[in-house]
């Protein structure tokens, strides 16, 4: 799920439409009287707009919107849909964000272009590097954040995709208590950084939906070069492979299944380390709770329809970090567990919203958000 935040006035939208269509109905037609309720609020619906509220510590209360558009080319039969997603906020603390993601898929699934972009000026917590940290211990830092990831492939036999990523990734205005955690911790990138870095791509996807996926399998394997003659002060490599498979049984039950590796080697700036925790992966922990050059994670989550467009998702998860391979032990593992609602606001593409609670060792969290967290 995208963003943690409130959805409930969105929800409210949805009940008076439902309500107004629903009296329209009784006066003009009697026999679309009888029409589902969710056909009646995602009929022909194609984009998803709502308010965002929260308040935090770090940030105090922070207000904002969200905005999810569809596109389906009604000529290409063979294309899944695409969408692009914005987030903009602002916090009672003067800090904003604005992240754009997008998800094209162009004639007939030849060429995917998929990517992210985030401008923010933020506040978040440091816990310090690695699996000895205190979780009562944390400090507030504030940055600059300037980023962007972008992946452009193309198909090479059926389901199978090749091509190529970049990503820039500068922070700057960095601010961080003297003597504190962060400092002491020797890590990368104390007085900022600027990374420029450029890799391939593989990529195997079957899944019927990219959004809210029922069936299929899913396998990322990428490596991104971080180097100084392409405008870096950092240098590192990174290497990730992301598997996913979705099985539809009974009925329209959903086991999902998630695999996630993310290691790198070299001068790794704090903020691009492998991060354990958020609402995408280790529901329940803070993002970068825990933080390391190396992550290997796996989440299994149930998603079960409950009564027409309400359901509920059963999720766990495990995940350990580590400065490389050999470090990785049994002591050192997390887990998380959790239970989430969901709502159905676009039938014909399944986009839920919804919220997720999730437990850890000695933490829990609670997001709202629209999508799935895989």
């Amino acid at each position: 799920m995208p963003y943690s935040g409130c959805f409930f006035l969105l929800i409210l939208f949805c009940s008076s439409a439902y309500t107004l269509q629903a009296q329209s109905n009784v006066k003009t037609d009697t026999v679309k009287k009888k029409e589902n309720i969710l056909d009646l609020i995602t009929k022909r619906r194609n984009f998803l707009i709502a308010p965002q509220f929260d308040r935090a510590p770090e940030t105090g209360i922070l207000t904002g919107i969200y905005y999810l558009q569809l596109y389906k080319n009604k000529h290409d039969t063979i294309a899944r849909t695409s969408n692009t997603e914005t987030y903009l906020s602002v916090t009672q603390k003067k800090q904003y964000l604005f992240e754009f993601n997008e998800t094209l898929l162009f004639k007939k699934e030849n060429y995917i272009l998929r990517g992210g972009s985030i401008i923010a000026s933020y506040n978040e917590y440091f816990f310090g590097i690695g699996n000895n940290i205190n979780l009562k211990q944390k400090e507030n830092i504030q940055f600059n954040l300037i980023q962007t990831t972008q992946r452009f492939t193309r198909k090479i036999v059926k389901k199978m995709f090749a091509g190529i990523q970049y990503q820039y990734y500068q922070v700057y205005n960095l601010h961080y208590p003297e003597n504190g955690l962060l400092e002491k911790s020797g890590a990368q990138g104390l007085n900022g950084s600027r990374t420029s870095g450029l890799g391939p791509v593989f990529l195997y996807d079957s899944r019927d939906n990219v959004i809210y996926s029922r069936t299929g399998f899913y396998l990322d394997i990428s490596a991104l070069f971080v180097k100084n003659f392409m405008g870096s002060d950092h240098q590192f490599t990174n290497f990730t492979l992301d598997a996913r498979r979705f099985v539809k049984f009974y009925k329209n039950n959903i086991l999902c299944l998630q695999g996630l590796i993310n290691y790198n080697l070299g001068d790794v700036p704090f903020r691009q380390l492998a991060l354990m925790g958020s609402d995408i992966m280790m529901r329940g922990y803070y993002m970068g709770t825990y933080r390391d050059k190396v992550m290997t994670c796996g989440q299994i989550e149930f998603r079960i329809p409950v009564w027409r467009f309400i359901s509920i998702a059963l999720f766990t998860a495990v995940a350990e970090v580590q400065p490389n391979i050999n470090s990785f032990n049994w002591n050192d593992i997390k887990y998380t567990y959790g239970l989430g609602f969901r709502f159905m606001f676009i039938k014909h593409e399944r986009v839920n919203i919804g919220g997720d609670l999730g437990f850890g060792k000695n933490t829990k969290a609670l997001y709202f958000g629209s999508g799935e967290s895989f």
